[in-house]
């Protein structure tokens, strides 16, 4: 499964960034295989949506602080699963993430 995280670096050992459209780069980490790749957030280079490239990607669920309206619908109709982060890095994040202490977004998380 390939999940993908916002942050502002390009390591596991970088923090997830606030908010998903304003970050920097998009951290793809596969559970299978424990490799990870990192992508500059597409909208800054092409102006493409963000939500379609992780698509692209094939990814399965992303992990974030907060998104907006538009990439929650996106991310639901493509059936990507949405989690909220926990303070930390992404590589606690990831633990988290596989002993299933991470939960789904809620309306709050959504601006």
């Amino acid at each position: 499964m390939k999940i993908a995280f916002a942050t502002d670096g390009k390591s596991l050992e970088d923090k997830i960034a606030l908010h998903f459209g304003r970050a920097k780069n998009f951290l793809v980490y596969d559970t299978e295989t424990k490799d990870f790749e990192s992508f500059t957030n597409p909208e800054i280079v092409s102006q493409a949506l963000p939500p379609d490239f992780l698509h692209d990607l094939g990814i399965a669920a992303v992990v974030v602080f907060s998104l907006g309206p538009n990439a929650y619908k996106k991310f639901q109709g493509y059936g990507i699963k949405m989690y909220k982060a926990k303070e930390g890095s992404v590589l606690d994040n990831i633990k988290l993430f596989e002993q299933g202490k991470l939960f789904s977004l809620k309306e709050k998380d959504i601006f």
